[in-house]
């Protein structure tokens, strides 16, 4: 791929962009973007293909018959270039994890001790550094485990069963950052919108539902994993686990320390420093910038289609967001008290079936939030909704096989992201919804 440097040249610009609080970077990030997948569209997965002409489609809609102000068009520009380069950045987690051999204990460490905290300590481990690496947390724990798994003697069918309990463990974890993470995009869109809902305000009825999910997946998925410790059969102690966790702490600090002295979130600064990171242990490690360069713009060229589908989903959910009719739907709304709860439920499942359907969670959210937002000015109580919003992204993250979380573990374990999706999670989410519909209405209830 000749013109594969258009990728990393992107992200760069979008980085500078957010240090120096300089549009026009980021304007020219979403142009090398935007110049690099219409070189390469043929070569994206037939979904992103798909999910780019809907796009252009809806877009050349809105010009003909919303005429939507000029203004409106560097905020896309500037929207489609953070989302995209926010994968293509934290996505080099992955050259990290090849090269760190501590990495690869993690999940020695993380499969050893009772079998009680087994499935919870995976899924609170992949909350936990999906909450600062966001999709690089994915990258991460599914690299180092397909190097994990290859040290050991282990049939094919132990090594794929092996493979489907860690990932869709991992998985699960990551479904609860947008429940508890203060640095969610879930959180940070609900509070731009609304800047009464904070994240102390959402996060105990987040905490709910995701000792929820895992309770309903404790029984379910610990006996993969013990049957996978079981095959491995290492009962020998972790090597770097020390290191790893100074190593982790310092790289959190880091990260808390920029958020801290400059005007940047915590998912912004692990955007910049993870990239500063990598490419500078890269550069020391293999005394060479080019072969760096071509390491970086090939892990980014394996993840175009997931950067593809985010930057479409923040260009689609923008455009729509500007030309619904969000003023009248509110007014509407707000005419009866139980539509409230009948708004929450449908986010609930809408943000489920759209995105099974191929429409970006990250879409529904935007449009949502906006309602809610007009609801809010309205003077109608929005936690119930709110807290059926978060629970609809959350399952639609692991339910889409469209979604980047489900085809970065589709690209990493083989399976079809349809399997992945369903196959893998069917069970859970249809086991799951009950408990998160009640939680609905006690909410209801309690903010009535």
């Amino acid at each position: 791929m000749t013109s594969a440097w258009l990728l990393p040249l992107g992200v760069v610009l979008e980085l500078g962009a957010l240090l120096g609080h300089l549009p026009p970077l980021s304007w020219a990030a979403a142009l090398a973007f935007s110049v690099y997948f219409l070189l390469y569209f043929r070569r994206l997965n037939p979904y992103p293909r798909w999910l780019g002409i809907v796009t252009l489609a809806v877009l050349a809609a809105a010009v003909w018959f919303a005429r939507p102000e000029a203004s409106l068009w560097p905020k896309l520009a500037s929207s489609v270039a953070y989302y995209t380069s926010f994968l293509g950045a934290l996505g080099l987690m992955q050259l990290l994890a090849q090269r760190l051999p501590q990495l690869r204990e993690l999940h020695k460490a993380l499969l050893s001790g009772s079998k009680v905290v087994l499935y919870p300590r995976y899924v609170l481990a992949a909350g936990s550094i999906g909450s600062i690496l966001n999709f690089g947390m994915m990258n991460l724990l599914c690299g180092t485990l397909t190097d994990h798994l290859k040290r050991y003697p282990l049939t094919d069918e132990q090594r794929r069963a092996g493979l489907r309990s860690v990932m869709v463990t991992t998985l699960r974890g990551f479904a609860l950052v947008p429940l508890l993470a203060p640095t969610s995009v879930t959180i940070a869109i609900i509070s731009r919108e609304m800047p009464e809902q904070s994240w102390s305000t959402m996060v105990p009825y987040g905490a709910v539902a995701a000792l929820m999910m895992i309770v309903v997946g404790w029984r379910r998925e610990t006996a993969g994993l013990l049957a996978l410790r079981d095959n491995i059969g290492d009962t020998s102690k972790a090597d770097g686990m020390p290191q790893l966790l100074i190593g982790s702490l310092l790289g959190l600090g880091a990260i808390g320390l920029l958020a801290s002295v400059t005007d940047l979130s915590a998912s912004q600064s692990a955007m910049v420093l993870v990239p500063v990171g990598v490419i500078s242990y890269l550069l020391w490690r293999e005394r060479s910038p080019r072969t760096v360069v071509e390491e970086v713009t090939g892990n980014m060229v394996s993840m175009h289609n997931e950067m593809f589908i985010f930057g479409c989903a923040a260009l689609l959910g923008g455009v729509l967001g500007a030309v619904a009719p969000l003023e009248e739907i509110a007014a509407w709304l707000a005419q009866e008290p139980k539509y409230n709860v009948l708004l929450a439920i449908g986010a609930l499942f809408s943000t489920i079936v759209l995105a099974v359907l191929g429409l970006a969670p990250i879409v529904s959210l935007s449009l949502t939030a906006g309602l809610l937002a007009q609801l809010a000015h309205l003077g109608v109580p929005i936690m119930t909704p709110a807290v059926g919003l978060m629970c609809g992204f959350s399952l639609a993250m692991i339910f889409s096989p469209f979604g980047p979380s489900t085809l970065i573990l589709s690209r990493y374990s083989g399976e079809s992201p349809y399997r992945v999706a369903f196959g893998w999670n069917g069970r859970f989410v249809a086991s799951v919804m009950p408990l998160l519909l009640l939680l609905i209405f006690f909410t209801y209830w309690q903010q009535s």
